[in-house]
C-alpha cells in the first residue's frame, strides 16, 4: 500500500508552523522596564504574585491545564497592550482566568463569578469582575484564541503517538 500524504514528520512541522505563526500575530509579552511593567507600577514581585494566584484558583476550581495557559496568555497580551494599576491586578487576573475557564471548561464545571470571588478569596465584586471581562475582551479585539505551550505539547505528542502506533504496525 502506498502512502499518498506527506510523511507524518512533515505534517508535523506544517502544524507547528501554523501554531508558531499564529502565536506570533498574538503573543505579546509585558516589557518590564525598570522594575516595572513598562508604564506601570507592576512589579515581577505582584506580577509573578499575580500568575501564581491564577495557578491556585485554577487548581481550586480544578481547571484543567489550557485553561491555566490561556488565562496567563490572556494576562500577558493585557498587560503588554495597557498600562494596567496595581490595584487593578487581581481582578485582571481573575477576570482572564473567567474567560478561559468559558473557553476550555465544561459549563457544569464553572462556578458562578459571585461564587469564584469568594471562593478564591478575590478582593473585587462579581460585577467588577464582569465589567473587567468586557475590557479584556474590547483591548485583545474579542480575538481570544491564542497559541500557548500546552497547544504545541499537544500537537507533538499527538503526532508521537500516531506515529509510535504506526510505526510499530
Amino acid at each position: 500500500m502506498k502512502c499518498t500524504g506527506p510523511p507524518e514528520s512533515q505534517k508535523l512541522a506544517l502544524a507547528m508552523e501554523h501554531a508558531l505563526a499564529r502565536e506570533t500575530e498574538t503573543w505579546k509579552v509585558p516589557v518590564f522596564h525598570g522594575f516595572a511593567v513598562k508604564g506601570t507600577d507592576i512589579s515581577p514581585f505582584y506580577y509573578e504574585k499575580a500568575v501564581l494566584w491564577i495557578r491556585e484558583s485554577s487548581l481550586l476550581f480544578q481547571f484543567c491545564s489550557e485553561t491555566f495557559a490561556l488565562a496567563v496568555s490572556f494576562f500577558n497580551r493585557l498587560l503588554a497592550s495597557v498600562k494596567a494599576q496595581l490595584k487593578y491586578l487581581q481582578c485582571i487576573a481573575t477576570a482572564c482566568l473567567v474567560l478561559a475557564a468559558k473557553i476550555n471548561e465544561e459549563d457544569e464545571i464553572i462556578p458562578s463569578v459571585k461564587k469564584l470571588a469568594v471562593q478564591s478569596g478575590c478582593k473585587c465584586s462579581p460585577a467588577e469582575i464582569v465589567r473587567m471581562e468586557r475590557i479584556i475582551l474590547n483591548k485583545l479585539h474579542w480575538d481570544l484564541y491564542t497559541a500557548t505551550s500546552i497547544d504545541f505539547l499537544n500537537i507533538v505528542s499527538t503526532r508521537h503517538v500516531f506515529f509510535f502506533f504506526f510505526a510499530k504496525g
